[in-house]
């Protein structure tokens, strides 16, 4: 026990000498730190400062200054009548049902479908149905132009009180004319021949 003492107290003592040692060699190579004050490096610097002042407007950025040709049509506003790189898919269409049941949705599409044929003049709309956790929705039309959507929006609403126009993706191919109206068809007069027959 007393030689494993010995042993454990020489290794100490030996590394706290090596630590000792290293610190002096390290406080002995670091070189003195320069003073921040001193004037032989101020010189030179503030000599460059002054020539970088004078050629300054002369560095400035070569595509600043460089006149850049763009064609015309890139620099038009996006305005309603003129709608520029405009995605054809993007659109509205009326929403007239938001549903959980499946069958409801289907069905209230098949209907608005019969009902627009025999109903509503100037423009034959499709009804939708998809899905969007949890709700089935039924939106009707395809309309590039939002006033377009809210007018037949309007129309419908004695019908379809629930209906609203809606973002959604439409097909370009189903869009009515910028010209078109819409309105409810109106009933044809009764020929004397159906008169007949009722009366009948």
């Amino acid at each position: 026990m007393n030689n494993s003492f010995r042993y454990i107290s020489f290794t100490v003592v030996g590394l706290l000498v090596i630590g000792i040692i290293g610190c002096k060699t390290t406080e002995q190579t670091t070189p003195d730190k320069e003073d921040p004050t001193s004037t032989d490096r101020d010189e030179p610097l503030s000599e460059f400062i002054a020539v970088l002042d004078e050629t300054r407007s002369s560095l400035s950025d070569v595509y600043l200054t460089q006149k850049q040709d763009i064609p015309d049509i890139y620099l038009k506003a996006d305005s309603i009548e003129e709608q520029i790189n405009r995605n054809p898919y993007a659109g509205y269409r009326v929403q007239i049902l938001n549903t959980r049941n499946v069958e409801q949705a289907d069905s209230v599409a098949n209907s608005f479908r019969m009902w627009s044929d025999s109903t509503i003049a100037g423009y034959k709309a499709d009804a939708y149905v998809s899905f969007r956790q949890p709700q089935f929705k039924v939106h009707v039309g395809d309309f590039q132009i939002r006033e377009q959507a809210n007018k037949f929006s309007r129309l419908i609403k004695n019908r379809y009180p629930d209906a609203w126009v809606v973002h959604d993706r439409i097909e370009p191919s189903d869009v009515p004319a910028d010209t078109a109206t819409f309105e409810i068809k109106k009933p044809e007069p009764l020929s004397a021949d159906t008169l007949n027959t009722e009366n009948n």
